[in-house]
């Protein structure tokens, strides 16, 4: 317990202004800058290493360089075409981009303050919540969550969308505890951006915060009336901060916007609503999406008719309701579970009773907050079938500041006069102490990393054990507490902290495509993506320096901070070439037009020259038909067409090429070969052409 931050109680007047970090001591600031020094450390370790998707990289370059583009979300400069999903995570990319320049470190760069502001955030809701100390623990185990560490690392839409909704629990909480209306008008607001980053995923905060106001505000007489009043502040914000984008560009005539990705029938919500939406529960349900996700994510009702079968497998690839708690999603979040547990019964036994209070009210209604969003979060996440492992990140912000609350309130139980509530404590130890040991086992943390973790829990609990015995439970000791409280500190955030250290060696770091930490075990894992699937990464996306993250040992890689670059294949440099040498580019005109995402994110992303595409990322939206290619061609916009040898007879690009009679200028071997099998991603074929027409 912080001494200086004693425990809310009933009859505590409420607070005038919430409590700031710039007001803490010295030390305890010091701390906490160090936490996030450390956390970025980490989290930067590898930045010119690991890139994005080229399709999300190739769009980032697209937005830095244009800005019909950038205010559009566009994939392509000349903004014909958007991402198949909003594209406000890629706005800070391309700041950065065209501030520094297109690699690596700069794509990933924003990430990185993305997870330090996340860090901030939690130990600001702790502080406001617990104390100092509980919010340094808060802070601590935040930036040591490996997923946090390597998705910050890496440019990726979950980093916003992490940030965005750690920012709007602190506008929340000070709404709460100030009782003003305007800063739920923030939280809203950010709310709206974590939704321009992920979308849907962004809402599966508001019940949560929607129920807290109602326990935080509530009450007889005008109470009811300030609740209603806060609930519509955050719900009205949060709405049209949401949609505001969609709806503008939405209203816009056809050819005024870009052919939104994702739908069939140009429409924006088609794209957000249904394709990245319904539709990864229910496919086809939303009209003009297109169903390219269905068989990466499952049916929501199959999986509750079926949730016995389901709940009991994982095994063999099989998909369960569990599956938050397996080795491969638990050792990237679920460290702190048993500390936040405890948190959770701690803090209700705490507050529940005793609303009567505004401090109190203030506590449980923060209390319910995390729960009800870690309840949601972990409900959807569940039934979902993930597509990659950074959608766990979901649930990181409430278990760090969970867990800290179980530090909370065990530590201020190792005094306790009743000699029961000593066990809380120890039993937290124990537990802890356990879960750590056969998580490290299942996920193959490296033994020395796995041991100190391990051990300085043993360590602790018997020192906590001999203490509790020889101790006299009517006397208090200032100094023993502390102990026994830095004790519980490292017996909390070591495990998570040991485990993040495998960032460290680049080839346990992640991808763009499936951040992680440690072992390969996502869909991405171990080579199952092609060499330029992740754009400008240094060696690939699950493998450094030739060494497999599967089967090579730990070893400390040397820091790669600034840069990273690859070379565009050789099939694809000699196509660009190729089409220059053809007239292709020249005063503001397309390079070329194709119907291969992939061609033309890999030429984008390494040149910035404008390449109209169509299909789109699931290679089945008509973004153009066969009579507008055959137009941009007789309008001498572009002559040149590259056409995927394994394209459909009723490709739009191959029939217009076939229409108009376009000779092959040359011809090249498949740039994908090494693709995973089954993975058609954007009209991968095993070869393209260069085709004029004349």
């Amino acid at each position: 317990m912080d001494p200086n931050h004693p425990a809310p109680t009933s009859g505590a007047p409420a607070a005038a202004r919430p409590a700031r970090w710039w007001h803490q001591t010295v030390p305890q600031r010091t701390t906490l800058a160090a936490i996030v020094v450390l956390g970025a450390v980490l989290t930067s370790w590898n930045l010119a290493r690991g890139g994005d998707m080229s399709f999300y990289a190739a769009a980032a370059r697209s937005m830095s360089e244009s800005l019909p583009a950038f205010l559009s979300g566009s994939f392509d400069p000349g903004a014909t075409v958007t991402l198949d999903k909003l594209a406000g995570f890629a706005v800070p990319q391309a700041i950065s981009i065209h501030l520094f320049g297109m690699s690596t470190a700069s794509l990933a760069l924003p990430q990185v303050v993305e997870g330090a502001v996340t860090t901030l955030a939690v130990a600001v809701v702790a502080l406001r919540w617990l104390g100092a100390r509980a919010g340094l623990v808060a802070a601590a185990l935040a930036a040591s969550t490996p997923i946090f560490v390597s998705m910050f690392g890496h440019p990726m839409e979950d980093g916003l969308l992490t940030m965005s909704l750690a920012v709007a629990l602190v506008w929340w909480q000070r709404a709460a505890l100030t009782r003003t209306w305007w800063p739920m008008l923030l939280a809203g607001l950010f709310v709206g951006v974590g939704f321009q980053a992920k979308m849907l995923q962004a809402w599966m905060v508001l019940p949560a915060l929607v129920l807290a106001t109602v326990v935080a505000t509530a009450g007889p007489g005008s109470r009811w009336r300030r609740a209603t009043g806060h609930v519509a502040a955050l719900l009205g914000a949060a709405v049209v901060a949401s949609l505001a984008w969609s709806v503008v560009l939405g209203l816009l005539p056809t050819g005024d916007h870009p052919y939104f990705d994702g739908s069939t029938d140009d429409s924006v919500f088609a794209m957000v609503f249904g394709y990245n939406g319904v539709d990864r529960f229910l496919p086809g349900l939303w009209p003009g999406a297109v169903g390219a996700l269905g068989a990466a994510v499952g049916h929501a009702g199959t999986h509750v008719a079926d949730a016995w079968r389901t709940a009991t497998a994982g095994r063999g690839g099989g998909h369960s309701l569990l599956q938050l708690f397996s080795p491969r999603y638990a050792s990237q979040v679920g460290w702190s579970w048993p500390a936040a547990l405890t948190g959770i019964g701690i803090g209700a036994a705490r507050w529940w009773r005793r609303t009567a209070g505004r401090e109190a009210r203030v506590a449980a209604a923060t209390l319910v907050a995390l729960v009800v969003w870690l309840v949601t979060a972990v409900a959807v996440l569940s039934v979902l079938r993930l597509p990659h492992t950074a959608y766990v990140a979901g649930i990181g912000v409430q278990l760090a500041a969970l867990g800290a609350l179980g530090w909370w309130g065990a530590a201020s139980l190792v005094d306790a006069t009743d000699r029961r509530l000593r066990l809380v404590p120890v039993g937290l130890l124990v537990v802890q102490g356990a879960w750590w040991a056969w998580l490290a086992r299942a996920s193959s943390e490296p033994a020395l990393l796995g041991t100190v973790a391990v051990g300085v829990t043993v360590v602790a609990l018997v020192l906590l054990v001999v203490r509790w015995r020889r101790s006299d439970p009517t006397v208090a000791s200032t100094r023993g507490r502390r102990t026994a409280a830095g004790l519980l500190v490292a017996a909390v955030v070591l495990g998570p902290a040991c485990f993040s250290l495998q960032v460290l060696d680049a080839a346990r770091d992640g991808s763009g495509g499936d951040a992680s930490v440690g072992v390969g075990q996502g869909a991405f894992a171990r080579g199952g993506t092609p060499e330029r699937a992740f754009a400008l990464g240094r060696g690939g996306g699950s493998s450094a320096g030739g060494r497999s993250a599967g089967t090579a040992a730990f070893t400390v890689s040397a820091p790669d901070v600034v840069g990273g670059h690859t070379r565009l294949p050789a099939d694809e440099a000699a196509l660009v070439a190729a089409a220059r040498r053809a007239g292709g580019g020249q005063d503001g005109a397309p390079l070329f037009l194709t119907d291969s995402w992939r061609i033309a994110a890999d030429v984008i992303g390494d040149t910035g020259d404008e390449v109209l595409t169509d299909g789109g990322f699931s290679g089945r939206v008509p973004v153009f038909t066969a009579a507008q290619v055959e137009s941009i061609v007789r309008s001498g916009r572009t002559h040149l067409l590259v056409v995927a040898s394994s394209a459909a007879a009723t490709d739009p690009v191959r029939r217009a090429a076939d229409d108009l009679g376009c000779r092959v200028v040359q011809r090249w071997g498949s740039t994908f070969a090494d693709a995973a099998p089954g993975r058609s991603f954007g009209g991968r074929g095993t070869s393209f052409a260069l085709e004029r027409c004349s």
